[in-house]
């Protein structure tokens, strides 16, 4: 591989494609997509042939077995790297490939476009800097507690990708956990059904009537800052019973780089330190 082109796609209104979007994969040869048959009927809308194309797939169940067969097939090539929606790094399955890409001395390079991670940030209302994108969330209930605990202690608006199956219940872990959170919910950003909710924690429950479970997600929620001091609180609290318990330097570390945000491993080393002077 010569060189590496990501190349960003519309979100959902194929109407947002870039002219230099559209003439790269005019004069292009050799593509990766996530999916050919969604970047056959990309090409078609936009009335690109697909003739003379090598159009390779590199999906979320590619190997490194795959990625070998892709860069012995694109030996000396310039390619373009194009996701179903949107930018092929962003929540696509492209980083592997980048990153072998960069480490084989490939020249990277970038067709930008429309991102739905600032759309939705623009469209929120919240405040914009700094700015936190997780990507999607973890599935289990548990893990999505853990999270939105531990995003408190994070200074600025915190931005995750949602499926329609599970926002309902995520937002309902995610009211329940940061009760004094300001939430944006994005969806179906830049189609025809574009549809933005914006409101309170504690008003979650009447908005949850508005919102149609249907097409993709994006959420955005900021808390004040008067209340990310108190972020790890509940483990805070844990962590001091601990040491009332069981008074000791270790305990007492766990506690000082919870507190302080540091690893335990350097606090212990501190303190066993001032110990033994």
């Amino acid at each position: 591989m010569k060189s590496l082109t990501l190349l960003t796609t519309p979100i959902g209104n194929l109407s947002d494609i870039t002219d230099r979007a559209r003439e790269a994969l005019k004069a292009s040869e050799h593509i990766i997509c996530e999916d050919t048959r969604v970047c056959h009927s990309l090409l078609e809308h936009l009335g690109i042939s697909k003739e003379g194309k090598y159009i390779l797939s590199y999906g979320n169940h590619s190997n490194e077995k795959e990625l070998d067969h892709i860069f012995r097939k694109m030996a000396g090539k310039d390619v373009y790297l194009v996701s179903d929606a949107g930018s092929p790094v962003i929540s696509d399955p492209a980083y592997p490939l980048v990153k072998r890409a960069l480490s084989e001395g490939v020249e990277l390079q970038s067709i930008p476009g429309v991102s739905a991670v600032t759309l939705a940030l623009e469209l929120s209302g919240l405040p914009a800097h700094p700015f936190v994108f997780h990507g999607f969330l973890e599935r289990a209930a548990g893990k999505q507690k853990e999270f939105f605990l531990e995003t408190q202690i994070l200074s600025g608006t915190h931005i995750f990708f949602e499926s329609p199956h599970r926002i309902v219940e995520t937002l309902d872990i995610l009211t329940q956990q940061l009760p004094q959170a300001m939430i944006s919910v994005g969806r179906e950003l830049t189609k025809k059904f574009e549809q933005v909710l914006r409101f309170k924690a504690s008003e979650w429950n009447e908005k949850k009537k508005l919102l149609r479970e249907q097409g993709e997600f994006v959420v955005v929620y900021y808390l004040p800052k008067e209340l990310q001091a108190l972020g790890s609180l509940p483990k805070i609290k844990e962590l001091a019973s601990e040491v009332l318990q069981k008074p000791g330097t270790k305990n007492l570390a766990k506690l000082i780089a919870e507190i302080l945000g540091r690893e335990t491993k350097e606090i212990y080393q501190e303190l066993s330190q001032n110990t033994k002077n």
